[in-house]
């Protein structure tokens, strides 16, 4: 149709900078995710959100979101198990790109870790340089 996919059935994405969270689900668990859109016509609860999110210059669209991961759990109200934003809610919660990075560079040295114990057990007399 013209007026493409409904609302519900689109892929939903954290606009957040480096917060890989879609769908409904965190990208780091399975914890449940709920994603909101921006409040585009409140300019000043907007700015604050633009300025936590270290996006100042930045102008979303109708369609981009933020997920629940971005707020404290005061910011909602749930009724009937569904989760909803209160008007006066702010994004907080945001990890910073350098902690992303390291976050990264640790996983990558675990798993570096791991091969090389792997390694060293399959190979105990090889000399250390080699594995």
């Amino acid at each position: 149709s013209a007026l493409g996919p409904p609302r519900s059935a689109m892929p939903r994405y954290c606009a957040a900078s480096c917060c890989k969270n879609r769908g409904g689900q965190s990208s780091r668990d399975q914890r449940k995710l709920s994603f909101y859109p921006f409040p585009l016509h409140d300019k000043e609860r907007l700015e604050k959100w633009l300025r936590n999110m270290k996006r100042d210059a930045w102008t979303p669209s109708k369609h981009q979101l933020l997920c629940s991961d971005h707020f404290t759990p005061d910011s909602l109200d749930v009724r009937w198990g569904i989760r909803y934003l209160k008007h006066t809610a702010v994004p907080t919660i945001f990890s910073s790109p350098d902690e992303e990075v390291m976050y990264s560079c640790l996983l990558y040295c675990r798993k570096l870790l791991v091969a090389y114990k792997y390694c060293a057990a399959q190979a105990p007399n090889l000399p250390s340089k080699l594995c």
